[in-house]
């Protein structure tokens, strides 16, 4: 049964009130945003009343899920936090547990009235695995994204998602329980698309993939960069964010001695047979450097903090006050 029109109506006038107490000081938005989310509540309205999933708690929108969990959108809360502090983020729970979610327009100016009626609309479709926010994993059984990842006749974007999911029920296990066992044993027959297997590679599952990077040393690179050509197999006009944010994040936990050989080898291979990875060797070169930067400033740190404070003009220069309290100084050398 569709919800009743008058508690749709109801609701948004509870939220257009509050929106129009608010002083005009109080606004993080521009006035053209501050209209639109104006006109998207009556958008909203109108996909809120033909809903039959969705049911009306005060400001609240509620949902109980065939997964077993009770989604709670504070409509009116969402809406707030949108105009006075120009979040995108909505507040949502989970059976009382706060949840992330983000608005795909995070950085496009797009109200928040049009994220909660995207909201809604997923609910009313049952969240398809494609367009399901990965931090509402829970609405998804392990079972059935493991059945998605490991079946060629889903979309590449249903399995890329549902790799996504399941990348958080592995981190949940910390990488050890039986769903990580089941999504590696998927993962390592290879015959996963790169993309799908970069969410699984890039989770708590990576020391299997790798079991040497703690070790460290030329086994471990080698290891790395043939992972590295693994997941580039494909050989894409552009590498997707998520393989430069894993090779950043993997190389910054390496030594100085590892990071510079896979820069190096990325680089070689760069420019003999695989053009297409110099903007991983960017991305490795640029860890690099900024690791040598960092050691170089602690370096420099190191010798100043046990120099007497009369010695120190010799480096930094003499600090503002500094010797008005000497006690003070190492406070104004602690960065």
């Amino acid at each position: 049964m569709a919800m009743n029109t008058a508690e749709a109506r109801h609701l948004v006038n509870e939220v257009s009130d509050v929106m129009l107490s608010l002083p005009e000081e109080d606004r993080a938005i521009s006035e053209d945003r501050y209209i639109a989310e104006h006109t998207g509540m009556e958008l909203f309205e109108s996909v809120l009343a033909s809903s039959k999933r969705w049911t009306i708690n005060g400001t609240n929108l509620l949902m109980e899920h065939p997964a077993g969990v009770t989604l709670d959108i504070d409509v009116v809360g969402s809406m707030l936090v949108a105009v006075q502090l120009d979040e995108h983020h909505l507040v949502i729970s989970v059976d009382g547990k706060p949840i992330c979610v983000a608005g795909k327009g995070l950085f496009h100016d797009v109200p928040m009235s049009d994220h909660l009626t995207t909201m809604v609309l997923l609910g009313e479709a049952g969240f398809p695995v494609s367009h399901t926010p990965d931090t509402l994993y829970m609405l998804h059984s392990s079972a059935d994204l493991l059945a998605i990842v490991a079946n060629e006749y889903f979309s590449l974007p249903e399995r890329t998602s549902a790799a996504k999911m399941l990348a958080c029920y592995v981190h949940e296990e910390e990488g050890e329980g039986s769903i990580s066992t089941r999504a590696y044993d998927i993962a390592a027959k290879g015959n996963l698309p790169p993309q799908v297997e970069l969410e699984l590679v890039n989770s708590d599952l990576y020391p299997m993939f790798v079991p040497s990077h703690e070790v460290g040393g030329g086994a471990m690179v080698d290891a790395f960069l043939n992972l590295i050509l693994r997941l580039t197999r494909h050989r894409p006009d552009t590498y997707a964010n998520a393989l430069h944010r894993f090779v950043d994040l993997q190389v910054r936990t390496m030594s100085r001695s590892d990071q510079e050989r896979v820069r190096d080898k990325l680089l070689m291979l760069s420019e003999t047979f695989r053009p297409d990875l110099e903007p991983l060797f960017e991305t490795a070169d640029g860890v690099y450097l900024t690791t040598w930067d960092f050691d170089h400033y602690h370096d420099l740190h190191e010798e100043i903090i046990h120099l007497p404070p009369h010695l120190r003009i010799e480096h930094l220069g003499v600090p503002a006050d500094a010797y008005e309290n000497v006690h003070d100084v190492e406070d104004i050398m602690d960065f």
